[in-house]
């Protein structure tokens, strides 16, 4: 591919694609397509491999998971706490215990600054980040069908 090709840009190791912005549902799954290489379908695939998708479906599926990291995508650059509550409307509880999942998970880093006052930063770690996708597809419907 040639280095202007956008599909070689993402795979090149860039942190976002160049058509980060891209709308339209059928081009997100063009540019990202490649993705589905050597990928059985989904009638023929393995049983762990079930277990996997059903695992991170239920770690998704949790209260303000999705929002969660939409936001993290969303900035591009580590995000505080109260960053966090103020763009989900999560509760700091709620807030607290889905970022203790993603961590454990491995989707999200946490970095504490032993600073005064001490704050923690949190930001999608490079497994989160091949999920980028399944978002870009997302905002793609959405602003399809935007009302």
């Amino acid at each position: 591919m040639e280095p202007t090709d956008e599909r070689w840009v993402h795979q090149s190791g860039a942190e976002h694609p160049v058509s980060a912005g891209r709308t339209d549902p059928r081009a997100v799954i063009e540019e990202y397509f490649y993705l589905l290489d050597g990928v059985p379908p989904i009638d023929e695939t393995p049983r762990g491999l079930h277990e996997t998708v059903s695992t991170l479906l239920d770690l998704l599926t949790n209260a303000h998971a999705m929002s969660i990291l939409y936001s993290l995508f969303c900035e591009q650059r580590p995000l505080r706490f109260t960053e966090l509550e103020e763009a989900t409307g999560a509760s700091p509880k709620v807030l607290s215990q889905r970022l203790k999942e993603f961590v454990e998970a491995g989707l999200v880093s946490r970095r504490s600054y032993d600073e005064n006052p001490p704050h923690v930063e949190y930001e999608p770690t490079p497994m989160a980040e091949d999920l980028d996708p399944a978002f870009q597809f997302l905002y793609a419907w959405a602003a399809r069908y935007e009302r």
